[in-house]
């Protein structure tokens, strides 16, 4: 299975490239999601046809869905809140439930229910065997915070670790002391097993982020400055995470040699594809099946 990511600034056309590239590879035999995980969901007015979080099939091959993210911040607080009372079951002596509720309020929530939403994708897209799994993604500063999620996590994850092994090892002197036996707080320890899980979690994650074999960014932009400076920006800050950026698409190129020449220049180890400006909306299964792909981006 191929991940595709369609980015950035908002209005460039992320939404019409992703579902046209979904419609052209689901004509060509390949069995295709597209998964629309932008607040602002523009997919059903594309294909007019509603979308919801249950995937709809919209022509042999392509199924569809529009992510619903405050579904998976709820579902993050409701495990959250389970996991807090099982690890510190004396929470209940000391009212800590109370302050459980405050959890929504958190810095990260949305990028995190970004993560889930497609973490859950990636592994129900791999029990239904298919071959492009496409992602219609939220304006940069979103996207871009959720793509250095497992990275930031991992991070402070395993700093985390080694603090929660620094206290146990200091329970074991304790409890060695007062017993002469060591009690093996390290190997029974619920929290320092759950920190191992999410390390597990996110660096499987995070692999499949920066897999060249699997997944693909489309950088997507208009030929403007304030286009092109967030393109150069999702290119930088990928670039920090290790996260290569094989395709670079110019929508609505009007034929400024100018701001192609610049472009090659900038995103020289990409492959830059031209999407010449349509007349009318870009509407319907039948408007995206008389369109060409990108030119210079035919095949994947």
């Amino acid at each position: 299975m191929k991940i595709l990511f369609f980015v950035g600034k908002g209005g460039v056309g992320k939404s019409t490239l992703s579902a046209l590239y979904a419609v052209k590879l689901a004509r060509r035999g390949k069995k295709v999601f597209l998964n629309s995980i932008d607040p602002a969901h523009n997919l059903h007015d594309i294909f007019c046809i509603n979308l919801s979080s249950t995937p709809r099939e919209i022509i042999p091959g392509l199924a569809a869905v529009e992510t619903d993210l405050n579904i998976w911040v709820k579902k993050y607080l409701k495990e959250t809140e389970r996991e807090l009372k099982s690890v510190y079951k004396y929470q209940e002596a000391f009212n800590l439930h109370k302050y459980f509720k405050t959890l929504k309020y958190a810095p990260g929530i949305e990028e995190y229910a970004v993560f889930l939403a497609l973490e859950d994708t990636v592994k129900e897209s791999k029990t239904e065997d298919i071959d492009f799994l496409i992602f219609d993604t939220p304006p940069t500063a979103l996207t871009l915070k959720f793509f250095a999620l497992p990275s930031v996590s991992l991070i402070w994850l395993k700093e985390l670790k080694i603090f929660r092994q620094t206290i146990l090892d200091k329970k074991e002197i304790i409890t060695k002391i007062k017993s002469g036996t060591r009690g093996g707080l390290i190997e029974k320890d619920p929290v320092l097993k759950r920190i191992d899980t999410l390390i597990a979690r996110y660096e499987e994650f995070f692999s499949v982020l920066k897999a060249p074999h699997i997944s693909s960014v489309f950088v997507v932009l208009n030929p403007f400055k304030l286009s092109r400076s967030e393109s150069l920006l999702i290119q930088q800050e990928l670039t920090n995470l290790g996260i290569n950026i094989p395709y670079v698409i110019l929508n609505k190129y009007t034929g400024d040699d100018e701001f192609m020449h610049s472009l090659k220049k900038e995103f020289k180890d990409s492959i830059i594809g031209i999407m010449e400006t349509q007349n009318g909306e870009i509407e319907g299964v039948e408007t995206l099946d008389s369109l060409e792909l990108p030119v210079g981006i035919e095949q994947l």
